[in-house]
């Protein structure tokens, strides 16, 4: 009798593990879709200028959380030739991308020095999530968060909750990010304004350059 009670409560733990993590999962883009919600309340579908606005500042924050240009490029939506086309674009966006990383490596310096622990990013394992649900197997993930594939597996070990985010994450993934190993930025679709400016040479949003007023875009 107490082994069946016993196993109940487990199975009820585990149920209620599982789905948080779903719900967790479920919200890793809500920020940024409650932002675009808000400004299309304000200002209709969102200007070239706006989203790429928006992208690059989320791939500054990564780079002053401590991810390198790959997880920066995740953080943003945006494939890692696009952030690099920014850079390679605009010498003002680039200079702060190095700024930002010499801060998280300033930060780093003062954290061994003072012989703190590592702290673990909770926007690193944001990245790490999102490439695992968008089709990335678990170690090339890791690596985008900046974790080594060994150290993220201890990690997983050692915490049962971020062993129920990443099952959650691959339960989430779509069919055609399982099927082609691909990222979901890489084929995504966005609905964005064109100004006459951006159409004559301005830099391509965060899902891609598009091709006149409310057209949907596309990652190049």
């Amino acid at each position: 009798m107490d082994e069946r009670r016993v196993d109940r409560r487990r199975t009820g733990c585990a149920h209620r593990l599982e789905a948080w993590a779903d719900g967790v999962v479920a919200g890793l883009d809500a920020q940024e879709d409650l932002e675009r919600s808000l400004r299309r309340a304000l200002r209709g579908a969102p200007t070239l200028r706006e989203e790429t606005a928006v992208r690059r500042a989320d791939a500054l924050r990564a780079a002053a959380l401590g991810l390198g240009p790959e997880g920066c490029a995740v953080a943003a939506g945006v494939s890692r030739r696009m952030l690099r086309d920014w850079q390679e674009r605009d010498p003002s966006f680039a200079a702060a991308m190095e700024a930002a990383a010499d801060l998280a490596e300033h930060d780093r310096t003062r954290a061994r020095a003072a012989a703190a622990p590592a702290g673990l990013s909770p926007a690193a394992l944001r990245v790490v999530l999102k490439a695992v649900r968008d089709g990335a197997v678990q170690a090339s993930a890791a690596e985008l968060g900046g974790w080594t594939e060994q150290s993220f597996l201890r990690l997983r070990r050692r915490s049962p909750e971020v062993a129920a985010l990443l099952a959650a994450a691959r339960r989430a993934r779509t069919k055609k990010a399982d099927r082609r190993g691909r990222h979901r930025f890489e084929r995504g679709y966005r609905l964005v304004r064109v100004d006459e400016g951006e159409m004559n040479g301005g830099a391509g949003a965060g899902r891609g350059s598009a091709h006149g007023p409310g057209a949907s875009s596309r990652d190049a």
